[in-house]
């Protein structure tokens, strides 16, 4: 499982636990700032923050009267999480913006650190000269 489907599913059952009253099913979190936050209402998705061993879920509770309150929950990572950064060469081809890198998990990033090792052999390297067909995010 990717860093993004780990983190993805365990902001989802929070945010589920949440929504019924509940507090965090698992996780660090601040419980005042929870008992405040419910009052005023049912939270929303917030950003996800990555240490190297944790991954910071933001849960946001919205009040147009006041300020909204953000709950932060912090999980345990399962493994060591590391951030991958673009390398030189596709950053200097980048007109538009700027592009730093993504956060995976350690397997991960030697995974994907090894196929790109692999794409250096003349044979798998040569399918990129030429035209290239646009890549789609999905």
């Amino acid at each position: 499982m990717t860093l993004n489907a780990y983190a993805a599913q365990k902001r989802l059952v929070l945010l589920e636990a949440l929504k019924q009253g509940l507090p965090p099913s698992e996780g660090e979190f601040d419980a005042a700032i929870l008992s405040e936050a419910r009052v005023k209402g049912d939270p929303q998705m917030g950003s996800t923050r990555y240490e190297d061993h944790a991954i910071y879920c933001e849960f946001i509770y919205p009040d147009p009267k006041t300020t909204a309150t953000i709950l932060t929950v912090k999980l345990d990572s399962p493994e060591r999480i590391v951030f991958l950064p673009v390398p030189e060469w596709v950053v200097e081809n980048i007109w538009q913006g700027d592009i730093t890198g993504t956060f995976h998990f350690e397997s991960e990033a030697r995974r994907l650190y090894e196929a790109l090792g692999l794409e250096l052999e003349s044979g798998a390297n040569q399918k990129w000269f030429g035209p290239q067909m646009a890549k789609r995010r999905e």
